[in-house]
């Protein structure tokens, strides 16, 4: 046999009242209350530095690397506009630009002239955080400082 509504309607209103009751006679006050659980946030974007204002060492994401001559800037374009889509405004960069760089990208690469596109960052933290964040591909991260002129 179906119970009339009253019932549920009646069941549903003595929980709710037992719950509260049971919260209420806890005996502590409001400071005493549960700490609410932390919401997970993604990492912020790291600023990108230019490599070329700094005399300190920088890191370098590099995201796609090419043999200097074999097709360059049309090859690295879809990592550029990738990159630019994210507001990290970058051209062709020369591995040869950052000490270590070149050796690091041509032993992974095979190539003996490579040109990159890459985001410089003025920490490892930060070089690590664009990485994770960075849904794209990444050959390398390198460190090194700038070697190009004089770094003002």
């Amino acid at each position: 046999m179906r119970q009339p509504r009253r019932s549920t309607a009646a069941a549903l209103t003595l929980t709710a009242a037992l719950l509260l009751s049971t919260a209420a006679c806890t005996g502590g006050d409001a400071d005493d209350a549960a700490p609410t659980a932390a919401v997970a946030t993604a990492p912020a974007w790291p600023t990108a530095i230019d490599p070329t204002a700094t005399a300190e060492p920088f890191w370098v994401v590099w995201t796609e690397v090419v043999e200097t001559g074999a097709g360059d800037t049309s090859t690295l374009q879809p990592s550029i506009d990738s990159l630019a889509a994210l507001d990290y405004q970058t051209l062709p960069l020369d591995p040869a630009c950052q000490s270590g760089a070149e050796e690091q990208l041509a032993g992974l690469t095979g190539f003996g002239n490579p040109l990159g596109v890459g985001v410089a960052f003025g920490s490892a933290q930060d070089a690590g955080t664009f990485d994770t964040l960075y849904e794209g591909a990444t050959v390398s991260i390198t460190e090194g400082t700038y070697t190009c002129g004089t770094a003002s």
